[in-house]
C-alpha cells in the first residue's frame, strides 16, 4: 500500500530532480487546468509529450490507434540541459526560465483519459487507467535508478580514461551522455490529478493511488477549496460514507422483510377463517344433498309454527 501525504503550496517550489506528476490526454493538449501550468513553467516538455502522442511508432499504425494505445501508461521526460532545450515539434531552441535552471525536475505524463473537454473518458476508466499508468511509472523510475547506477559507473570510467589517454571526443560524448543520465531522481510530487477538467472526486483518486505502490506528495494550493474536510482525514470520511450507505441498504433490506414476515402472518390468520367459511359451505352442501337444505328447515319452521296455533285456538274454545 502507498503512502499518500498532502500539504499546501506550489508544486514547482518541490526539492530539486524531484518527479512531478500531472495528468494528461493522449491527444498531446496541455490547453487547460494544470497542464497548462506545466506548459507555461516547460513548454520544452510540452513539445517533447506533444511529439509523443502525435508521432506514431510504426508506418504502419494509425493515429488514432497509436493514442489509444498510450491510454494507461505513463511519459517520464527527464530534466532538461540548463543553458539550452530542444523544441522535438519545430527543431528550434528554447531557453528554459529562470527557475528552470535553479531547479531541475523530472515530469511524469500520466495518460488518464483519451480526450479532453466533452470527449473527456468516464470516471471508472480514468481510475483504471490512473491505476495502470502510475504502475507503469514506479516501473519505469525502478529502471532508471538501475540505469543511473550503472552510469555512474561509467561516468568514473570515461573520467579516468580521459585523465589517462588525454582528451578525446567520443570519450567526451559519452561522459556528457552519462552526466545526462546520472541526474539523481527524487521523490515523487503530484497535484490532485483527475480531480479539475477530468471530474472525478480526489477523494476515488486518492483510493486508487493508495492502493498501488509508488509513494507521494500530493501538492494543492492554498486557494484550492479542500472538499474532503482534513485531508488526513479524507479516507476515513469516505469509510463512513460507504458505513452510512451500508446502513441505510440494510435498514431497506430489513424493512422488506420485516414487510414480507407481516404479510406471511396475515395470510397464516386468514388461513382458519377461510377454512371454517369453507367447512361451513361444505356442511351445507351436504345437508342440500339429503333433503335438509331451506325447504326443510322452512317446513319445519311451519310445522312448529302451526303447534302452537293450534295450542292458543285449542285455549280460546275451552
Amino acid at each position: 500500500m502507498a503512502r499518500i501525504t498532502e500539504r499546501v503550496g506550489d508544486i514547482f517550489d518541490s526539492p530539486p530532480n524531484s518527479i512531478l506528476i500531472h495528468a494528461c490526454n493522449t491527444k498531446g493538449s496541455w490547453g487547460a487546468g494544470v497542464a497548462a501550468a506545466f506548459k507555461k513553467y516547460s513548454p520544452a516538455a510540452f513539445n517533447y509529450q506533444k511529439y509523443h502522442c502525435t508521432t506514431p511508432t510504426g508506418p504502419s499504425t494509425s493515429l488514432a490507434a497509436y493514442q489509444k494505445s498510450l491510454l494507461g501508461t505513463c511519459l517520464l521526460i527527464s530534466p532538461f540541459p540548463a543553458v539550452e532545450t530542444l523544441n522535438f515539434k519545430h527543431r528550434t531552441p528554447a531557453k528554459p526560465t529562470t527557475q528552470q535552471v535553479e531547479k531541475k525536475y523530472w515530469i511524469a505524463c500520466l495518460f488518464t483519459s483519451s480526450g479532453y473537454g466533452k470527449n473527456v473518458d468516464t470516471p471508472s476508466a480514468i481510475l483504471d487507467a490512473t491505476k495502470r499508468a502510475t504502475a507503469d511509472l514506479r516501473e519505469q523510475i525502478r529502471e532508471r535508478r538501475i540505469r543511473i547506477q550503472q552510469n555512474e559507473q561509467m561516468k568514473e570510467r570515461y573520467e579516468k580514461s580521459l585523465q589517462q589517454n588525454g582528451d578525446h571526443v567520443d570519450t567526451r560524448r559519452l561522459l556528457a551522455i552519462c552526466e545526462e543520465e546520472t541526474e539523481m531522481m527524487g521523490e515523487c510530487y503530484s497535484v490532485r490529478i483527475n480531480s479539475g477538467l477530468f471530474g472525478v472526486p480526489w477523494v476515488e483518486t486518492k483510493r486508487v493511488l493508495k492502493g498501488g505502490l509508488l509513494d507521494m506528495v500530493i501538492v494543492r494550493p492554498a486557494s484550492q477549496k479542500d472538499e474532503v474536510v482534513e485531508s488526513d482525514h479524507d479516507d476515513d470520511l469516505y469509510a463512513g460514507q460507504l458505513h452510512h450507505q451500508k446502513e441505510n441498504s440494510t435498514k431497506t433490506v430489513k424493512g422488506a422483510e420485516r414487510g414480507q414476515e407481516e404479510k406471511r402472518n396475515r395470510i397464516e390468520e386468514e388461513e382458519p377463517i377461510a377454512g371454517a367459511t369453507q367447512s361451513g359451505s361444505m356442511n351445507k352442501g351436504v345437508k342440500r344433498k339429503n333433503g335438509e337444505g331451506d325447504g326443510a328447515e322452512e317446513k319445519s319452521k311451519k310445522n312448529r309454527g302451526g303447534g302452537k296455533q293450534t295450542k292458543l285456538n285449542f285455549g280460546k274454545s275451552k
